[in-house]
């Protein structure tokens, strides 16, 4: 669950902003930020990171993860533990608020070796969003947040332009992967699910022991039908049933199911199985082909941009490493999530 959460809150801030940090004498350095001063939470190098900063965040992602988590959690949910690890919800969040912030403050710092700043039409875009955003968060949150319009636009400005610089050193790397390494052909398949129905009000039904037969039937009728054709698409058209394409290759299942993209291995192209009986049901998959040129062609693309960002990734590593983050802990233990800051209902919906 760690992962997923933290995950979470990033990806809660691109939405809303961009990225964030910076040095004060950079040359990427917005306006906005020139000026800038506070509580010291922590130092990235010699560089302060602000508590009220920090606690913006906190409260930020705090709000979204309430409305995510709270079905799961309850209204206890800060003081519950989270993962594995033990740490509880509220442990987690602040330590993805300093992840997060190390992350962007580290890029910010070095826009001025990428040549990065943020023209007068994207500040006056920030400062647009800044009053926007002031005017369509709740009071409360704002308030909790320690939120006004010039620190929102402070904040929003080094979203944007950390953001700028994590874009600049991908497109400064361009890694070697050829088309071969990307490569992939298609297979087609078909579930029978034996796991049940929902009613529109979400109530579960599982499947009588006769249905259970009947679906079974089904899918081997369906599998017969298949291999006359020789056309699982067409057998579906037929039938009718739903057939889902998967690109696969020996690397990767495609999200197939790992016995059905096993078993499309074994087939030869053209190939269809018969009845795999899984967990989920009893699948009927066809091994269509060893290349799909474009989704060769995607896959490449998706390789090359997960190269970029593992790069990325990397180069973050190492500046962090360089210049660890030194947190005051006496100042972060002021900021507390031993409470919800949206409303919610008795049914667990939100205000």
């Amino acid at each position: 669950m760690r992962k997923r959460l933290k995950k979470l809150g990033i990806l809660m801030m691109l939405a809303a902003v961009a990225l964030a940090g910076c040095g004060k004498k950079e040359a990427g350095v917005p306006r906005v930020l020139e000026q800038e001063s506070g509580t010291t939470l922590a130092t990235l190098g010699d560089e302060p990171i602000y508590l009220e900063e920090a606690l913006f965040y906190t409260r930020m992602l705090q709000e979204q993860w309430e409305y995510v988590y709270y079905e799961s959690f309850g209204e206890t949910m800060w003081q519950q533990e989270a993962d594995d690890s033990g740490q509880t919800l509220e442990e987690l969040l602040k330590s993805s608020v300093l992840d997060t912030l190390t992350e962007l403050h580290l890029l910010c710092a070095h826009a001025g070796e990428y040549g990065v700043s943020l023209t007068d039409g994207e500040q006056e875009e920030i400062a647009r969003r800044a009053q926007n955003f002031m005017e369509n968060n709740t009071k409360a949150v704002l308030e909790a947040a320690g939120a006004d319009r010039e620190s929102v636009e402070r904040y929003l400005a080094r979203n944007e332009l950390a953001g700028k610089v994590a874009e600049a050193i991908r497109a400064d790397y361009e890694p070697e992967i050829s088309e071969e390494e990307a490569q992939v052909g298609r297979l087609t398949y078909a579930l029978f699910s034996n796991t049940g129905l929902y009613d529109v009000e979400g109530n579960f039904t599982p499947f009588t022991e006769e249905e259970l037969a009947k679906i079974q039937q089904e899918a081997d009728d369906f599998a017969a039908l298949a291999a006359d054709l020789g056309d699982i698409s067409a057998a579906g058209e037929q039938f009718p049933h739903t057939v889902i394409d998967v690109y696969f290759n020996e690397d990767t299942d495609g999200g197939a199911h790992p016995d059905v993209a096993g078993k499309a291995r074994e087939l030869p192209v053209g190939g269809v199985s018969g009845v795999i009986a899984s967990d989920e049901g009893w699948y009927v998959v066809q091994h269509v082909s060893d290349l799909d040129a474009d989704a060769t062609s995607d896959r490449l693309e998706e390789l090359k941009e997960s190269a970029k960002q593992e790069y990325l990734q990397n180069l973050e590593d190492s500046w962090a490493k360089e210049t660890p983050l030194k947190v005051d802990e006496n100042v972060w233990e002021t900021v507390q999530i031993d409470g919800l800051i949206t409303e919610i209902g008795g049914d667990g919906s939100h205000e």
